[in-house]
């Protein structure tokens, strides 16, 4: 007698309603036409009816998604920014086939050239700290960010490319000094100059975390 089997039958997996897709869909586009006005116009000018119109709903639809209005639709645009930013540079990390090094400064060059482009420049750099308060935005760029460096760090260590030491605390000087560099070039009149100048400096920190380098 066969015996019968005890492995339950995989779900099919569940399809969001049209419903569910039409609200989720209302929602990125009021995201996407909130990122490109509070880019264009600033936190400040940009008018929740100009987003609404923009997205060609109504007031109360962007209020239904957004109850707590402007600023809450800021922190999603933000937080939409940051994925995409994220998403390019583990990209750029996984298309490198140099060494770990190579990737990391290929990594760094790659973030430098994002923070020129005016849309994250504007939205995080310069608008964020002031729209959202220095903590709330802090706290919401190192959770963006943090674990991506961190993994930068430890694969650099394993293979040996930088001294071993505590990654935590690295990874986040490190976010320091490129959270420094996007807002310096956030606020210069020389965004370019600046940018290669903090290129520069920040480049020179890695090299001294480089075996031998200390001796």
């Amino acid at each position: 007698m066969r015996a019968m089997s005890t492995t339950k039958p995989r779900r099919a997996p569940v399809r969001p309603s049209r419903r569910e897709e039409y609200s989720e869909s209302t929602r990125a586009a009021l995201v996407t036409s909130a990122i490109e006005l509070f880019a264009e116009a600033g936190y400040a000018a940009a008018s929740l009816d100009a987003i609404a119109s923009s997205s060609r709903v109504t007031k109360g639809a962007l209020y239904h998604h957004f109850p707590g209005g402007k600023k809450e639709l800021f922190r999603a645009a933000f937080d939409q920014i940051e994925r995409d930013v994220h998403e390019r540079l583990s990209a750029v990390l996984e298309a490198d086939r140099g060494t770990p090094w190579d990737a990391a400064v290929t990594a760094l060059h790659a973030f430098l050239d994002m923070c020129l482009e005016p849309v994250y420049r504007r939205v995080v750099w310069q608008e964020g700290p002031h729209v959202m308060g220095f903590g709330e935005w802090w706290e919401c760029e190192e959770r963006h960010s943090l674990g991506l460096i961190a993994s930068i760090i430890e694969r650099l260590m394993d293979a040996g490319q930088i001294v071993r030491l505590p990654i935590e605390p690295l990874a986040r000087t490190l976010s320091g000094a490129l959270a420094s560099a996007a807002t310096a070039m956030g606020v210069s009149a020389e965004p370019q100059r600046t940018r290669a100048e903090f290129e520069q400096v920040i480049a020179r920190l890695l090299q001294g975390l480089r075996p031998g380098a200390l001796a």
